[in-house]
């Protein structure tokens, strides 16, 4: 049976999975749209793309975004390993930054399952609880620790008091 900790741990790796794809789908649409624009964009405007300077607000801001959504995948598919190889703190951090960043550039889904991981990734990295000691009863006469319920010494036989 996994322990909170693992189970967490396991969470945030599904949460950083399904962020990475979206990245990457993310990465792929913007690629595929400035793919098309550019082959395109003689058709509509009459004149090769590059003249004029026509293509720079068109052509820019898709090529910018479909750059950051490859570097986000990259980063992402570095935040899985972490994870993969236990370094949760290190994670931790690139999950944050990921949805942070994810949720300013709009790519919102992939972002908000960064937030996710991040959180799911504290939750790992929480200290275990302190187990509390079985109770005891001390021997009286010996000092010997014995179980709550005994009512005479198992080492040495005397009474102990109610």
């Amino acid at each position: 049976m996994a322990t909170p900790a693992q189970f967490a741990a396991s969470t945030a790796r599904s949460y950083a999975l399904v962020g990475f794809i979206f990245y990457l789908l993310a990465a792929i649409a913007w690629g595929i749209g400035l793919l098309a624009v550019a082959i395109t964009m003689p058709l509509w405007i009459g004149q090769a793309p590059w003249s004029g300077g026509v293509w720079f607000p068109i052509v820019f801001p898709l090529g910018v975004f479909a750059a950051a959504g490859f570097a986000f995948a990259w980063w992402s598919w570095t935040a899985l390993k972490r994870i993969d190889a236990g370094r949760y703190m290190d994670a931790r951090a690139a999950c944050l930054l990921l949805g942070v960043f994810g949720l300013l550039f709009a790519f919102l889904i992939g972002g908000v399952f960064f937030l996710l991981a991040h959180a799911k990734l504290g939750e790992a990295l929480q200290p275990l609880p302190a187990v509390a000691p079985a109770s005891f009863r001390v021997c009286t006469s010996c000092g010997r620790a014995l179980a709550v319920d005994a009512r005479f010494c198992a080492y040495c036989g005397k009474g102990l008091p109610a």
